[in-house]
Formats: C-alpha cells, sequence, structure tokens
C-alpha cells in the first residue's frame, strides 16, 4: 500500500472513530476497498502512537480518541450532590465498555472516593479527572480541603500527620463512624493496581503488583487540600469480589462480614525510629479491636524489640483473646522475637 493511502487510512479513522466506536474496521474496509486485517494494521499503530484507546476484545472491541476520554470536570461540593449521578453524567459512558471485571473496579473506586470527599474534606469543590493510554486508566480526584492527614491527625489526637497513613490502613476507620464504614479506601487502594493520595507534602502510596504499600515526603506544593489518583492496567483480571473475600470472614451465623485487615508495621515508623518501642505497637493495635483476624506484615524489618512484640503479642492479645493475629514476611530475627515471647499456651 502506497504511503499516501496509509496516511488516508489513518486520517480517515481519526475522524470517524467517534462517529463509529463499534463498527469502524467494517466502515473503513469498505471505504478503501481493503481488508479488515489492513485497518486493523493501522488501527494498532494509532494505538501505539497514543491517538487512541482500545476498549474489549474481538467483536465487542471499541475505538475511542485519546483526548475523548482525557477529562477534568469541576465538582462543586455542595449538599444535593451524589456522586453516581456525577459518574453517570460524566464519567459512565467512558468505561461501560471494559470488561466487567475493570468496571466494577472503576466504578466502586469512583465513587467511594467521590463520597469520601463529600462528606469528609470539608471542601467546596473537587476537581476530577480521568487520563488513558493504551494499556489503562488513571482517576485522579482533587479537593481543597482541609487534608486527608490533618482530618484524622485531629480526630485522633496525634502528633504527627504521617501516622495517618498507618490508621488509613487498617480499614474500619472513619472520622464519621455513624454514617460511614470506613472501607472505601481499604478495598479501593487493593482493588487498582497503584494507589495514591497525596496532602500536604505527605504521600501514602500502595503498588499492588508487588504489595508494596509505604509513606514518603512529596515534593511539590504543600497546600491543604488531597490529591488521589489510582490505576488499573485494561488487561488486569482482578475482581472486585475476590478483594473483598480475602478480607471477608463469616461471623457465628454465617454471614461474611468484614472482619480481617493486613497490616504493613513498616507503616508505624515516624522519622528515624526504630522498630523497638511499645509506643509504635501501641500505634499499631490503636483500632484493632474492631477486627476478629488481623495479620502484620513485617516485610522490611530487620529486627524488633521486646517491648514492642510484648505490647502487641500479651497486652494488646490478653485485652482482645478472641482476636486471632498472624504474621508474615517475618525474617529469622523477627520470628525468633515473637516466639520466645508468645505465652506458653500459644
Amino acid at each position: 500500500m502506497i504511503k499516501n493511502q496509509a496516511e488516508e487510512i489513518r486520517s480517515y479513522l481519526l475522524a470517524k472513530i467517534p462517529v463509529h466506536p463499534k463498527n469502524i474496521v467494517a466502515k473503513a474496509s469498505k471505504a478503501f476497498s481493503c481488508s479488515r486485517t489492513t485497518v486493523h494494521r493501522h488501527l494498532n499503530r494509532l494505538i501505539r502512537d497514543g491517538e487512541i484507546i482500545k476498549s474489549g476484545m474481538t467483536r465487542q472491541a471499541q475505538y475511542y480518541l485519546k483526548t475523548e476520554k482525557n477529562k477534568a470536570v469541576l465538582v462543586l461540593l455542595k449538599p444535593e450532590v451524589e456522586e453516581y449521578k456525577v459518574w453517570k453524567k460524566n464519567f459512565l459512558q467512558d468505561f461501560e465498555t471494559l470488561p466487567k471485571n475493570i468496571f466494577d473496579i472503576c466504578q466502586y473506586g469512583f465513587t467511594e472516593m467521590l463520597n469520601n470527599a463529600i462528606d469528609h474534606s470539608e471542601g467546596t469543590s473537587v476537581v476530577i479527572d480521568t487520563e488513558w493510554d493504551a494499556s489503562s486508566v488513571n482517576i485522579g480526584l482533587s479537593d481543597d480541603g482541609i487534608g486527608i492527614f490533618k482530618k484524622i491527625k485531629n480526630n485522633l489526637n496525634l502528633e504527627d500527620e504521617r501516622e495517618s497513613a498507618l490508621h488509613l490502613s487498617k480499614g474500619k476507620f472513619t472520622t464519621d463512624p455513624e454514617n460511614h464504614t470506613g472501607e472505601g479506601i481499604f478495598f479501593t487502594s487493593r482493588a487498582f493496581d497503584d494507589f495514591f493520595i497525596t496532602s500536604k507534602g505527605i504521600s501514602y502510596v500502595r503498588t499492588n503488583h508487588d504489595q508494596d504499600w509505604f509513606v514518603e515526603s512529596a515534593g511539590g506544593s504543600k497546600l491543604d487540600g488531597t490529591r488521589l489518583e489510582m490505576s488499573i492496567r485494561l488487561d488486569s483480571k482482578r475482581k472486585l469480589q475476590e478483594v473483598f473475600k480475602e478480607f471477608t470472614e463469616e461471623d457465628s451465623e454465617g454471614i461474611p462480614k468484614f472482619d480481617k485487615t493486613h497490616i504493613l508495621v513498616q507503616l508505624s515508623k515516624l522519622g528515624d525510629e526504630r522498630y523497638v518501642s511499645r509506643s509504635q505497637a501501641r500505634r499499631i493495635c490503636l483500632g484493632l479491636e474492631k477486627f476478629k483476624h488481623v495479620v502484620l506484615d513485617f516485610k522490611g524489618i530487620s529486627t524488633v524489640g521486646q517491648g514492642f512484640v510484648d505490647e502487641v503479642f500479651r497486652v494488646f492479645q490478653s485485652k482482645h483473646p478472641n482476636i486471632k493475629i498472624t504474621y508474615s514476611n517475618a525474617n529469622e530475627d523477627v520470628r525468633f522475637m515473637i516466639e520466645r515471647s508468645l505465652p506458653e499456651e500459644q
């Protein structure tokens, strides 16, 4: 095929995709009297060049201009605003052609995080933006409120805003327990591939491909407000129900409940602290009475002190004997300290 005709086909595709997202292959094949394979080759070229996005597979495939999907929408946080109506009006059509498992995750994360901004941010507005590329979609929300870490710090009377990320990661934490369960961020951060919260120079980051969580200083603006981003690959196989199931256990009546949490011990570290103090253990234990099963993840921890272990596995456990405390990713030194400190009956 001569170069000019190839350029004509790609120009045609860019012009007609907004009109015929579902049957653009048939339209272009007929218009240029060429095979569907030829059209697919040019579509793939446009995908690689970042000009269009493909959603769905085989006969369910649809194509969109990248600029069509990339949006920034300002939402005023008035009393009557509802998260699902914002989703349905501005974003539903962009996401509904995705595979069901990815659509479910995106809809859940979007509505949960927007609801958080509406009910907790104390702001006047939030900007919601979406950024699509050939392999993934990113959803971002930026509000002008008090800042999530500052709000948690004030609510729990913490000394350091960095500690807020630890409590946020546990689940079942909310500054409004009468109206919220505190599950939204816990499950959203585990459903997406990557999850970021930044506020006033502090970032809480979770990357699920390597099960890594960390808190770091964020460069740039330290203005009040919260910036949240969540992204997922368009070929992800993760299912929202499986994420729920991992942390759900049946109660005495056989009813599934969110009763299990997974805590990265490393998040209890503030500054240059080592993992030896009872105060760090108390940070971890705060709020755990809400759960029936607690998994402490010692990834990245080289050693722990006797006071730390005693506070968790003896003091807290004796106060809450019905809570099952287990641990993972402990090296030999950490495992030795834990096992030597456990009561004999354990």
